[in-house]
């Protein structure tokens, strides 16, 4: 009998005396004894229950079942003899990618009406990201500050792979609605207003190719050897076309940041 790699399983089997008979009583009075892949035998940790008649059930655990290859199981009591039960394990064990994602797993959440551990959620979430950095040629799960117009595009695709896990299958295409395409097309526009660069030892202008005069610094943070918001250290617009001020007297060489610029005529 095959077993699914780190899921639990509900074994049965009966427990004989010398002459064949069916041993009943013992409860849970028995021991397991478990060896994983020809590994040493170690005492079993799942739950014990007698059925009747003889018969007898052992729930055995996901951590008992997290090796590929043979289970072998040896069963004992008072009044019976040994009781030796072999299993395959194989399969795949699912891993949930760390974060950070766009959206949180408490945003995702309130979205769905689930819990947070919800496990189709969780695995959706770094699936959604990477989409939209495809979509959009920007990884927005690794901004320090991850904007609110990358949020929505999040929230629609998880709504819809959630309650129709077929589109991310098969021959069928995630549908975008009118809505979906103007939040991706919003976020391409968006990711040719974030610049990352190097800060000056001292008080200067960075030359960074994009940066237009007029230009206001919505966000500006550190993103290596320093972190959090940083725009106090620099101009709040661009008054020199492809260039930068750093006002501040710190010495900021091989320190790197991130800024979001918005020209003049997209300003709120």
């Amino acid at each position: 009998m095959t077993l699914q790699l780190a899921q639990e399983h509900l074994l049965s089997f009966v427990m004989v005396d010398t002459n064949g008979d069916e041993v009943p009583g013992l409860g849970t009075n028995f021991t397991v004894e478990i060896s994983k892949n020809g590994a040493d035998l170690i005492t079993g940790i799942g739950l014990k229950d007698e059925i009747g008649s003889g018969w007898y059930s052992y729930q055995i655990t996901a951590a008992e079942t997290d090796t590929e290859g043979p289970l072998a199981l040896k069963i004992t009591g008072a009044g019976a003899i040994q009781q030796n039960l072999l299993y395959e394990v194989s399969g795949s064990a699912w891993e949930v990618p760390a974060g950070p994602n766009i959206l949180s797993s408490a945003e995702a959440a309130a979205y769905l009406k689930c819990d947070e551990d919800d496990p189709v959620m969780l695995l959706l979430l770094p699936q959604i990201d990477a989409y939209i950095k495809r979509a959009t040629g920007r990884d927005w799960a690794a901004e320090v500050i991850i904007p609110q117009e990358a949020k929505i595009p999040a929230r629609d695709l998880l709504i819809q792979w959630h309650e129709d896990p077929g589109v991310l299958t098969g021959s069928q295409a995630t549908v975008l609605t009118a809505n979906l395409q103007a939040s991706l097309s919003q976020l391409r526009a968006m990711a040719h207003y974030y610049f990352t660069f190097e800060g000056l030892p001292g008080p200067g202008m960075i030359p960074i190719l994009g940066m237009s005069e007029g230009d206001s610094v919505i966000t500006l943070v550190g993103k290596v050897g320093i972190s959090g918001d940083q725009r106090s250290k620099f101009e709040s617009v661009i008054t020199w076309d492809g260039y930068l001020v750093q006002i501040s007297n710190e010495d900021l060489e091989e320190k790197w940041f991130t800024a979001y610029l918005i020209p003049p005529g997209e300003m709120p």
